[in-house]
C-alpha cells in the first residue's frame, strides 16, 4: 500500500503542480509512514520537502492550545467550567452578561458565541497576546448567546490561549514549548518566523497565469498564535496525534476522552459536532475527530479514527490534503460508503410556523424556511427544496435518488424562539423580511481590487454579472439584496462604506479596504 501510495501523490503533487506537500500516518503507538514531495521554494528551485519540512498549519493550531490547556486542567490549575473572568478579572466583551457567563469549555467548543475573524499581520510583540485581549476583545459583538450553538470563532482560541499564559504568567509560546512541545520531542513546532527560517520551511505559493509566485511577506500577528499561527511538521504532528490515540502520563485519559467527546451537535445525520477543538464526525460508521487549516495558500488537515487507533495529517503549500487523508483511511480501514437512505418521521408540524423566516449565514448565504401548510420548504440562494423531519428539530433535503443533500438544525432558545438555523454544520441568523427587500447596490462603485495589505480580492461586472477575482480564478457573485451577494466558493460578501472607505467584507469577518478608488454612496 505504501508503496502505491507515494506514487500516486507524486502524480498527484505533480499533475495538480502542488509546490510542497508532507504527509503522516499514525496507527497504534507508532509513526508508520511520513514523507515529503515536491519543494520548498518554486521560484529558486529551493529544496526537497521531507517530512521534518515546516509548514505554517494555520487552524491545527488550534487542537495544540486545546490540549496544552487540558494539560492544565488535568494539574488543577483550570478548570473547563469556571468563568474565565474569574482566572483574568479584566476580561470584558460589549455584553456585561456574556462576560461573566463564558467558560473554557465553550471557548475550545465553540459554543461561546464569539464572531470568527482576526487580522492576519499584526504586532510582533510578545505582549501582543495582552494587548488584544485589554484592547480588541472588549470591542467584540457577540453572534449567539454563550452555550446556545457552534460558531466557529478564532477569537475565542486567543482569549483560552491567553487564560493559560495569564495562569501560569508565561508567555504563550513559551508555555507552549514547556508545556507539551518540549515533553513530545516537537523539536519544530514553534511560532516565531525568525525561528522558522533558521530551518527548512515550505513557503506559499500564489497561483498564477505563468505558474507560481511565492507569497510575500510572510504573515505574523503574536495575538493570533492559540487560534491560526503555528508552524510544524508532518513528523513533529504525527507525535501530538500519538498522544491523542494513546494515553500518556503527559495528558490522561479522561482529558483525551472530554476532547474526543461531542459537545455540541451540528445538526447533521452523521453526528457531526464539536468536542473541545476536534470536530467529531462518524464516517461511513467509523466515529473520527478531524480538524483542517489554512493561512494564505497553506492548507493542513488531520483525521483521526481513535478507536482503531489510526490518524493522519497532511500539510501543504497549496489546497491539497483532504480528500487524500480520507483515501488512506478508507484503504487502511476498509471503510465502505453508507447508502442507507436517511429515516423520515412524522413531522411536528405546529414547530413550522416558529421556523418559518429569512436566515443569513457567512458559509450559506440567504435561506428561506417556508411553510406551504403541507410541507416544509427551503429557498437557498435561488433554489427551492422540500424540507423532511429527521429528528425533533433537525430536518433534511434529498436529491432524486433519495440522498441527503442539506441538513437544517433549528436552534431553540430557552423560551422555544428559534432565531438560528444550522445549515450543514454551519450557523445562520434570522433576519427581517425588510431587510431583504432592500434595494441592490450599484455595481459601477464596487469594482475594483480590495486589499487587507496581504491579501486582494477583485470585484470586475461583466454581461450584467458580478465576479470575484481571487488570484487567477472569477467566482460568480450572486446578488441576495442591498449590499450582500453570495459565492459557492467564498461564502457570504458585503459591501460596506465605512467613513471615507469602501470595504469588502468575507463571510462576516475579514474586512479588505477598496484601492485607489474615492469611496463614491452605494
Amino acid at each position: 500500500m505504501i508503496s502505491t501510495l507515494e506514487h500516486d501523490i507524486q502524480e498527484q503533487v505533480i499533475s495538480q503542480s502542488i509546490p510542497g506537500f508532507s504527509l503522516a500516518i499514525v496507527k497504534g503507538q507508532e509513526v508508520v509512514y511520513s514523507n515529503g514531495f515536491g519543494v520548498t521554494n518554486l521560484e529558486d528551485g529551493g529544496v526537497p520537502v521531507t517530512k521534518n519540512t515546516l509548514f505554517r498549519i494555520g487552524s491545527l493550531s488550534k487542537p495544540l492550545t486545546a490540549t496544552a490547556i487540558m494539560i492544565l486542567v488535568d494539574q488543577g490549575r483550570l478548570d473547563l467550567d469556571v468563568p474565565i473572568i474569574e482566572y483574568v478579572p479584566f476580561f470584558s466583551l460589549k455584553d456585561l452578561g456574556a462576560t461573566n457567563k463564558i467558560t473554557l469549555r465553550m471557548l475550545l467548543s465553540h459554543t461561546s458565541g464569539l464572531p470568527d475573524g482576526t487580522d492576519i499581520v499584526g504586532s510582533r510583540n510578545v505582549d501582543a497576546l495582552e494587548q488584544y485581549i485589554r484592547r480588541d476583545v472588549p470591542k467584540l459583538s457577540l453572534i449567539a448567546p454563550p452555550g446556545l450553538l457552534f460558531s466557529y470563532s478564532n477569537h475565542g482560541f486567543n482569549i483560552a490561549g491567553y487564560v493559560a499564559e495569564y495562569v501560569t504568567q508565561t508567555y504563550f509560546p513559551e508555555l507552549m514549548r514547556d508545556l507539551l512541545f518540549k515533553p513530545l520531542g516537537m523539536s519544530r513546532t514553534l511560532y516565531d518566523p525568525l525561528m522558522a527560517m533558521t530551518f527548512p520551511l515550505a513557503l506559499p505559493h500564489e497561483r498564477t497565469e505563468t505558474g507560481h509566485t511565492v507569497v510575500r511577506p510572510f504573515y505574523e500577528n503574536v495575538a493570533n498564535y492559540p487560534s491560526w499561527f503555528a508552524m510544524s511538521t508532518a513528523a513533529d504532528y504525527a507525535k501530538f496525534l500519538l498522544i491523542h490515540l494513546n494515553a500518556t502520563p503527559l495528558l490522561s485519559a479522561t482529558a483525551i476522552r472530554e476532547m474526543h467527546t461531542l459537545q455540541v451537535s451540528r445538526y447533521n445525520l452523521q453526528q457531526l459536532g464539536c468536542g473541545l477543538s476536534f470536530i467529531t464526525e462518524d464516517y461511513n460508521g467509523t466515529p473520527t475527530i478531524r480538524h483542517g487549516g489554512a493561512i494564505g495558500t497553506y492548507t493542513s488537515f488531520m483525521l483521526a479514527a481513535p478507536e482503531q487507533q489510526l490518524a493522519i495529517v497532511t500539510l501543504a503549500s497549496q489546497d491539497y490534503g483532504i480528500d487524500l487523508a480520507y483515501e488512506i483511511l478508507d484503504q487502511l480501514l476498509e471503510t465502505t460508503p453508507d447508502h442507507t437512505k436517511p429515516e423520515v418521521m412524522i413531522p411536528n408540524r405546529s414547530d413550522w410556523e416558529r421556523y418559518t423566516g429569512y436566515y443569513l449565514g457567512n458559509q450559506n448565504g440567504l435561506v428561506q424556511i417556508i411553510n406551504d401548510g403541507q410541507q416544509l420548504k427551503m429557498h437557498l440562494n435561488g433554489s427551492e427544496m422540500t424540507l423532511h423531519a429527521h429528528q425533533n428539530k433537525l430536518y433534511f433535503s434529498q436529491d432524486t435518488d433519495g440522498n441527503s443533500i442539506t441538513t437544517v438544525g433549528f436552534v431553540e432558545d430557552e423560551n422555544e424562539d428559534v432565531h438560528y438555523i444550522v445549515l450543514n454544520g454551519q450557523t445562520c441568523k434570522r433576519i427581517e423580511q425588510e431587510q431583504v427587500t432592500q434595494p441592490k447596490i450599484n455595481w459601477s462603485v464596487i469594482e475594483g481590487t480590495y486589499s487587507n495589505g496581504s491579501i486582494s480580492f477583485g470585484l470586475k461586472a461583466f454581461n450584467d454579472q458580478l465576479f470575484l477575482l481571487d488570484e487567477d480564478q472569477e467566482y460568480f457573485c450572486r446578488p441576495l439584496f442591498g449590499p450582500f451577494f453570495f459565492t459557492e466558493e467564498q461564502g457570504l460578501l458585503e459591501i460596506k462604506k465605512h467613513e471615507h472607505r469602501t470595504l469588502l467584507i468575507v463571510q462576516g469577518s475579514w474586512e479588505f479596504d477598496q484601492l485607489g478608488i474615492e469611496s463614491s454612496p452605494i
